[in-house]
């Protein structure tokens, strides 16, 4: 739609005699007969007659002052359904970069602890992760801690009795000292087993001397003690 009083260099509120003045000083200004019939001068011409009749008259200004609201009305309103859907648009990117972001974040922290290494031997294996022992993994995040726990159905006691019997029955011979000495071992022998402790109970790994298990639970709770690095 034009803007009569642009075309006319006018205000929306201005007066009939603002109009009519304006209109007085942009047709001698661009009347075609003073511009040697110059086809821009005789279309800008027309346009200000146009806006002049329009304007001076009461009824038609009011039509057209009608129109011009409503068509301000529908442009605002398309405005603002382009502006919120832009914005909704913005929050779904920002939202899809932060997500993107929190997933590389993630991916960085489950490569970090992988790589970093506590104990590793050829039965077992513990890294900031998981632990892998007799062709399984388990995942540290699951438990609370590991702690040691001694064997009591172990044979060793029950053998060591053996070799000490025998080893006094043939005392006499050489390798009855022998047993008997592999014996009394026997007896003070204890294998202790790596245990991995939480709410819902305890889960047994391997076994083996106390010193060794010991070390080796003390390498898995420095894992669970870590792990809170790459969770926050």
């Amino acid at each position: 739609m034009k803007n009569y009083y642009q075309i006319l260099g006018l205000e929306s509120n201005a007066s009939k005699e603002d109009i009519k003045k304006a209109y007085r000083t942009y047709a001698a200004k661009f009347h075609p007969d003073k511009q040697n019939g110059d086809k821009f001068f005789e279309e800008r011409f027309k346009e200000i007659l146009e806006a002049y009749e329009i304007l001076s008259d009461d009824l038609k200004r009011a039509n057209y002052d009608t129109k011009r609201t409503n068509e301000y009305s529908k442009g605002a309103s398309a405005y603002n359904r382009q502006t919120e859907s832009d914005q909704d648009r913005e929050r779904e990117q920002k939202k899809r970069r932060e997500k993107e972001r929190e997933e590389s974040d993630r991916s960085e922290k489950i490569k970090a602890r992988r790589n970093q290494i506590f104990y590793t031997s050829k039965n077992i294996s513990v890294n900031g992760m998981y632990i892998y022992t007799d062709g399984k993994s388990y995942l540290l995040d699951k438990y609370d801690l590991a702690t040691l726990k001694k064997d009591d159905n172990s044979m060793s006691v029950f053998a060591g009795i053996v070799l000490i019997i025998i080893g006094i029955l043939t005392i006499p011979l050489i390798f009855g000292v022998f047993l008997l000495v592999m014996g009394i071992s026997g007896l003070f022998y204890k294998e202790y087993f790596i245990v991995l402790v939480n709410e819902h109970g305890e889960t047994l790994l391997i076994k083996g001397k106390k010193q060794r298990i010991k070390l080796i639970v003390n390498q898995i709770n420095k894992a669970i003690d870590t792990k809170n690095q790459y969770t926050t």
